[in-house]
């Protein structure tokens, strides 16, 4: 107990003195997170529950104070959006849901938030970028080694020790796919979707800040391998928007030669040829499913103007009641949990925050464009807003890009302690 109160106060320190260097460790570590929290209760590590909060959603709160504390924090459109999605989904929780279930659909309002009062000199930035295109990178050679060489068995005993995503022992069938004989990659991520939209949003930042093409090829064989098609397609969408607007069309056709041709040689080395021909037939089970749901959930829609309540929709509330409805795209579930109108101020949101960064025309606010273009697509037919880790990597740069819109605090060269971020 003494230990743990030294551990408390020296954690407290840390962020009330360096926050944005505390927040780039923080950033840093979310990728891993989930599997150090997996591995703590294999071992019989206790309060894992509790670490799990320390590392997340504690500091996210601390950090967020601090800084508005030292920066300040005035809101503009897309804020305003994002307190009317919050206080709808309050009212119909408060209605018809439980406090949990609301604190994990609402969480990636955190890592906005912590970008809206933080404030990078130019040269921070660039920091932050090519480490974070390194260390998914590294994530995606290490990842490899369990679909190449260990296989599914390691992954699965764990799961199945520490109830993690697994079904009957074995990995749940988002680990694999129809026509594809082999894993999907997920690395140290909850599971492959997760996994390839944090892959998205590195090779976004690489497009916008890095040259070095070492980084960028570990991260689209990491991708490559997630085997996510929503991913794929919101990365190339994506990068093609950005090679236009900062005027890189020769660049962006270089590039994308590179990418067919490579992703051909990987079809065979893969397996990938059943999986794309049942895709492109429309055999393919997993789309058939996809458009199952979204059916279901228009037509729950259309009956329930107003919301169910998220007590019997979406994943959370599935693992409870075998007989909660499931809609596979964030926005769907977001209008069958708290309405047509919640559902509507969160596109606001979106498209409020994405129309600021374009008007931008900053490295940062590219960045912003093209994670809200690609997580855009991926949402129709993803659940991706219930992931904390992926949220930090996804929603803490729109808040930089937002609150840089608005003018920068610090200069570029500043001499700011925490230039080490």
């Amino acid at each position: 107990m003494v230990l743990l109160g030294f551990v408390a106060v020296a954690y407290l320190w840390a962020i009330a003195r360096y926050p944005l260097s505390f927040a780039g460790a923080m950033l840093a570590f979310m990728p891993m997170d989930y599997m150090a929290i997996e591995f703590g209760k294999f071992f019989g590590l206790p309060s894992m529950t509790v670490v799990s909060a320390f590392t997340k959603e504690i500091p996210l709160l601390l950090l967020i104070f601090v800084l508005w504390r030292r920066n300040g924090f005035k809101p503009t459109l897309p804020d305003w959006f994002l307190f009317g999605f919050l206080a709808f989904a309050a009212v119909r929780t408060a209605l018809d849901g439980t406090l949990l279930t609301l604190a994990t659909d609402i969480q990636f309002a955190l890592p906005y938030s912590l970008g809206r009062v933080a404030v990078l000199s130019t040269a921070q930035e660039g920091l932050w970028a090519r480490r974070a295109v390194w260390i998914v990178g590294i994530l995606s050679i290490l990842g490899m080694s369990e679909i190449f060489i260990f296989g599914a068995g390691p992954r699965a005993a764990l799961y199945a020790a520490t109830e993690g995503v697994s079904q009957g022992g074995n990995l749940s069938p988002a680990f694999y796919g129809q026509g594809f004989g082999g894993m999907r990659e997920a690395s140290t991520m909850v599971g492959p979707p997760s996994f390839a939209a944090l892959c998205m949003i590195a090779l976004i930042v690489w497009w916008v800040y890095g040259r070095s093409l070492l980084p960028a090829a570990m991260v689209a064989a990491g991708l490559l391998c997630s085997v996510t098609r929503s991913s794929w397609l919101g990365t190339a969408l994506a990068i093609f928007v950005l090679g236009i607007i900062m005027n890189q069309k020769k660049r962006l056709l270089r590039y994308a030669a590179v990418a067919l041709m490579l992703f051909a040689a990987a079809i065979p080395i893969l397996g990938l040829g059943d999986y794309l021909s049942g895709t492109s037939t429309g055999k393919d089970e997993s789309a058939q499913n996809h458009r199952r749901s979204i059916l279901t959930g228009l037509k729950y829609i259309g009956e329930n103007p107003f919301g169910g309540g998220n007590l019997k929709i979406g994943p959370r509330s599935a693992g409870a009641n075998d007989n909660a409805l499931v809609v596979e795209t964030t926005y769907l579930e977001f209008a069958a949990e708290y309405g047509v109108v919640a559902f509507l101020i969160f596109l606001g949101f979106m498209l409020s925050a994405l129309r600021l960064a374009w008007r931008q025309q900053s490295q940062l606010g590219y960045v912003a464009v093209g994670i809200l273009i690609g997580l855009g697509l991926a949402m129709t037919v993803l659940i991706l807003h219930d992931d904390r880790r992926l949220a930090c990597w996804e929603w803490f740069p729109v808040g930089l890009a937002v609150r840089s819109s608005m003018g920068r605090s610090v200069p570029a060269s500043s001499g700011s302690p925490e230039k080490s971020l």
